[in-house]
């Protein structure tokens, strides 16, 4: 049996248009969006098991305790828990036969996209990788491509992936919704969007060949961070190999893509230490 893990965010769901819905504070709001999340899954579930594959969900997003998993049908395994040593990839190694992004948005400063960011919008604001700007997908298909696993399917809105499909040539793609702004969109009815995912999930599963991508950068990896503010680049060189490159902008190298990722997480926690909700 095909063996396919799903990263899942909550920003580029379905009907998911606001930071009330994905705050992970316990309201109305954030409860159909766990909802909404859970559908979304599930249908990636019965798309990957229609084509003979097990489902790895991966919750993704916050606290990565977002799915309940009495919601979820089919033949799969959840992978939930904020100290996973890969993140949003938790558990991914080269046992996998491909990986899916569920739910997915656009990297920092795009135009138009829901809610875009790049995993910490308190603190970082651009993330290059060999001089390319990235965003979550391409970092964690980063992840699977260390292991060999192609990218074989995205969903998000209407901007964040046409913003993939630069990087991803050979992937599937479902909007879900049509952005209006970073904060709004024109939401198709959830039993629609669920069946284009359904669909797309079992055409890769059955012909990974066909569609799979494996994303790999060249060695050397060189990653340059550019953060919100002075003081979050600063305390970042505290890290033996980080290096200041400009006021606001840090840089590592090494060969190894893990380790670049592993780096990335500590950063970014050492970057939260400086940061304040009313001043940055």
């Amino acid at each position: 049996m095909k063996k396919i893990y799903v990263s899942v965010d909550l920003e580029g769901i379905g009907g998911v248009v606001s930071t009330e819905q994905v705050g992970i504070l316990e309201n109305g709001f954030y409860s159909e969006a766990r909802r909404l999340m859970a559908g979304e899954a599930n249908a990636i579930i019965e798309g990957i098991n229609l084509g003979g594959g097990l489902a790895v969900i991966g919750d993704s997003h916050g606290n990565m305790l977002n799915i309940p998993i009495e919601l979820l049908k089919g033949d799969f395994l959840l992978c939930c828990g904020s100290d996973k040593e890969l993140s949003m990839m938790g558990g991914m190694d080269e046992s996998y036969d491909g990986a899916m992004f569920l739910g997915y948005h656009a990297r920092f400063g795009t135009p138009r996209a829901i809610m875009d960011h790049t995993y910490s919008p308190s603190t970082l604001r651009e993330l290059k990788i060999n001089g390319k700007p990235v965003g979550e997908t391409e970092i964690n298909a980063e992840v699977a491509g260390y292991f060999n696993v192609p990218v074989l399917l995205a969903t998000g809105d209407d901007v964040t992936m046409e913003q993939l499909r630069k990087s991803f040539p050979n992937i599937e793609l479902v909007a879900v919704k049509k952005s209006l702004g970073r904060y709004s969109a024109l939401c198709e009815p959830v039993e629609k969007v669920r069946a284009k995912i359904r669909d797309a999930a079992r055409k890769v599963t059955e012909n990974i060949e066909g569609y799979g991508y494996i994303y790999k950068s060249k060695l050397p990896i060189f990653m340059e961070f550019e953060w919100n503010t002075a003081i979050m680049a600063e305390v970042c060189t505290y890290v033996p190999g980080v290096v200041r490159s400009g006021d606001r902008s840090t840089a590592y190298q090494c060969d190894d893509y893990i380790q670049a990722f592993k780096l990335f997480t500590a950063l970014r926690r050492i970057a939260s230490t400086v940061t304040d909700a009313n001043y940055l």
